[in-house]
């Protein structure tokens, strides 16, 4: 009895130990499974993590598009959560338009859309404290077929923000006909996705923006006006030279500029014909605001599409060179006039005497002679004007100083324009101020200086008198130069006019008429002055008005003796024309 109780109780413990070996191999087998299920949806979160990622690195990248994240994402939603649909909300502050896109995967009431839609809304509007108003919103629906019998409400939902540099860019919206199906855990991709695309575009449009606060500057710095719109002929970009020279606002609409161009250009036709043609086309020349303006078309294309994206016109100010053109053109014609002039009286002459030298008297000899001698004198002059010219030009231009007396320098060029003067009936006074002191100076260029300004005066003046003064120029009471000055009574110079007549070739209207001379002789004469280290200027109340010009020389007792000083050692004068005010 003893030993049949032992045996069973031996066999009720083995059936135990076996049945409690098998439970305990099942929890383990059971954990083993669990924790490799939880592996799995971990390595298939972390593919679609990777695959996403992927996707949104390559339909983005440079566009800084955030609706294109919103579209990758809650398009690649299917394997990884269940939900009966996937909605998302788009901001456009380009186009103002907020746009509602929701995909059904599960049949839904129209009802269930509404609520989805109310929720998304909310929650922007919550995001971006402004409200946002159903009738706002463009909606679209797409995916399984919407059945009004259903009824079930939206019983779990989540929304994930895409926010770009801090702004909202869009939201997605998950949801459900079931309850309690979204947590922490299964969500957490999707935001871990959403940040991470979301830092990455952040930090691209920092770098876009930084390179395009250059390229901004450079298009801002440019010296040519530039317009540039879209294919949809919507305006782009223009900088700031664009507007100057049309004279329209700093930042104009295409409506400004299309005024501003009217009738000198037809603005869409040319923009039309450069996509159709597909070519730069030639340049094209005209005239707004006052300025010759030269104009030039082309498109932009995509690399990668070869499809023209936008079209670019750029105006450049020919205006200068156009008046340069044109005063080269009057100043060739007038040196051929020049030249011919004193050449066609010296042939003429010299052919009268060489037919008739028998015949030619002792009297008419010297005459002709003195005529040759008159005509080649000029043509010396011109001559020598135009190597000055290409001296300073060239920064050969010598300038020799040493201390003199300006005032006797002056007046003995006065007293050689008195017959020239007298022949008009002009009367022709000299001042010379005491206290003078001694000036370091050019003595030879003093007198072509003087002469080139009594000349004109002369020429200028058909009556009332002209006027040489020389005095001290005081600041404060102490003196800093001499001052030179020559006025008349003549035709004057109007305010428009008084920057051209230093500069190359240029002279008064006035006086092309009345002389017909080069018009170098003041560009000269602001050479040398400049050269001993003065200014030169002219003053006058305009027209008819009479004219004073001055120029100064410096003080010996300021200036180094025996200093040769070059026109190259402080800068070349070409085109520096501007008006002095007398101190």
């Amino acid at each position: 009895m003893d030993i049949s109780l032992g045996l069973a109780i031996a066999t009720i413990i083995g059936s135990i130990s076996g049945i409690s070996g098998y439970f305990l191999m099942r929890q383990k087998f059971m954990r083993e499974l669990e924790a490799g299920k939880r592996n799995q949806e971990e390595l298939a979160r972390r593919a679609y993590e990777t695959a996403v990622l992927k996707e949104i690195g390559e339909r983005i990248g440079y566009s800084l598009d955030g609706a294109k994240i919103v579209e990758i994402i809650s398009g690649s939603l299917g394997g990884l959560l269940p939900y009966s649909t996937v909605s998302y909300l788009i901001i456009n502050d380009e186009s103002e338009k907020v746009i509602f896109a929701c995909s059904v995967k599960e049949s839904v009431s129209r009802e269930f859309v509404k609520e989805v839609k109310a929720k998304v809304l909310a929650a922007v509007s919550e995001m971006t404290q402004k409200p946002l108003l159903t009738s706002e919103v463009d909606e679209s629906i797409t995916g399984v077929i919407l059945d009004e019998k259903l009824k079930d409400p939206v019983r779990s939902y989540f929304n994930l923000p895409i926010v770009v540099l801090g702004k909202l860019m869009g939201l997605i919206n998950v949801a459900s006909v079931k309850t309690n199906l979204y947590n922490d855990e299964n969500t957490e991709v999707l935001y871990k996705i959403a940040r991470q695309a979301s830092d990455a575009v952040s930090k691209l449009q920092e770098v876009l923006e930084n390179e395009k606060g250059r390229l901004s500057q450079a298009v801002q710095s440019l010296s040519e006006g530039l317009l540039m719109v879209d294919t949809n002929y919507r305006l782009l970009l223009t900088n700031q030279k664009l507007s100057e020279l049309l004279s329209i606002a700093q930042v104009p609409t295409l409506f400004d500029i299309v005024n501003a161009l009217s009738g000198q250009l037809d603005l869409r036709t040319k923009m039309e014909e450069v996509v159709s043609k597909g070519e730069t086309l030639a340049p094209w020349e005209i005239v707004a605001g006052g300025k010759v303006l030269q104009v030039l078309a082309s498109r932009v294309v995509d690399n990668k599409t070869g499809k023209p994206i936008a079209i670019v016109v750029l105006f450049h100010d020919i205006t200068d060179a156009k008046s340069l053109e044109k005063l080269r053109q009057d100043f060739t014609a007038m040196m051929v006039h020049e030249l011919r002039a004193p050449l066609t009286s010296i042939k003429s002459t010299v052919e009268m005497l060489k037919e008739n030298m028998q015949k030619v008297t002792s009297d008419e000899l010297v005459k002709s002679l003195a005529t040759i001698n008159s005509s080649s004198g000029s043509m010396l002059k011109l001559v020598a004007d135009l190597l000055d010219v290409a001296k300073i030009e060239a920064g050969k231009f010598d300038i020799i100083s040493e201390a003199g007396n300006v005032g006797d320098a002056a007046r003995e060029q006065v007293e050689s324009f008195r017959p020239m003067a007298a022949a008009k009936n002009l009367k022709l006074t000299y001042e010379v101020g005491s206290d003078l002191g001694q000036g370091y100076f050019d003595k030879v260029r003093l007198k072509q200086v003087l002469n080139n300004l009594l000349s004109n005066a002369v020429k200028y003046t058909d009556f009332g008198e002209v006027i040489v003064k020389v005095n001290p120029r005081l600041v404060n009471g102490y003196p800093v130069d001499i001052l030179v000055s020559v006025s008349d009574t003549g035709v004057g110079v109007e305010q428009d006019q008084i920057d051209k007549l230093f500069s190359k070739f240029g002279q008064l209207e006035a006086g092309k008429k009345k002389t017909g001379n080069s018009g170098l002789g003041l560009y000269i004469a602001k050479g040398i002055v400049e050269g001993w280290g003065g200014k030169i200027w002219v003053e006058s109340q305009g027209s008819k008005m009479g004219a004073t010009f001055n120029f100064t020389v410096p003080l010996a007792s300021k200036t180094t003796k025996g200093d040769r000083i070059q026109e190259g050692e402080f800068g070349s004068i070409e085109g520096n024309s501007q008006k002095v005010a007398q101190a």
